[in-house]
């Protein structure tokens, strides 16, 4: 695993970690994270990962990080519903405690984009209402991930 970046070290002093959003890149979406969410971000390779078959397609498996086990999501699956296997190189995102439900998981994305603060976003992304056709920007939130993902799922013949 290659660490990529800190969160520490890519926001600039002029603003607070609370008012920047990091900009990541799934398929043809721009999920937008809050920056006082994000650890870490970092590579792990397929055979690092170690998969999860009686859960939820969701959640890709685990791997093993900074001396913890981390739970990996895949980004792709959580806003279009669709399966997604794990690439050979995988870029992830480590969501801290200020994540809330989320806390300690891996968020798997296609790439980072940067980071801007709220003011540079559309307004409309921070609006209570959870989008529900996956829009060309969204904004991570907890409720966006079902509290059932963590049972296993039972295989009924």
């Amino acid at each position: 695993m290659t660490a990529i970046a800190s969160i520490h070290s890519a926001a600039p002093s002029t603003s607070t970690l609370s008012d920047r959003f990091i900009l990541t890149q799934v398929q043809s979406i721009t999920l937008v994270i809050p920056a006082a969410w994000v650890t870490e971000i970092f590579r792990v390779e397929r055979s690092q990962i170690l998969p999860l078959p009686f859960y939820s397609p969701l959640l890709i498996g685990i791997t093993h990080q900074g001396g913890q086990v981390l739970p990996l999501l895949s980004a792709h699956s959580l806003l279009t519903a669709e399966s997604a296997l794990p690439k050979e190189n995988n870029m992830v995102v480590k969501l801290g405690d200020a994540a809330g439900s989320l806390a300690q998981v891996g968020l798997i994305i296609d790439r980072t984009l940067g980071s801007q603060t709220r003011p540079e976003l559309p307004s409309d992304l921070f609006s209570e209402s959870l989008q529900s056709p996956p829009a060309a920007m969204m904004l991570l939130r907890p409720e966006m991930v079902s509290a059932d993902l963590w049972q296993p799922i039972y295989w009924v013949p």
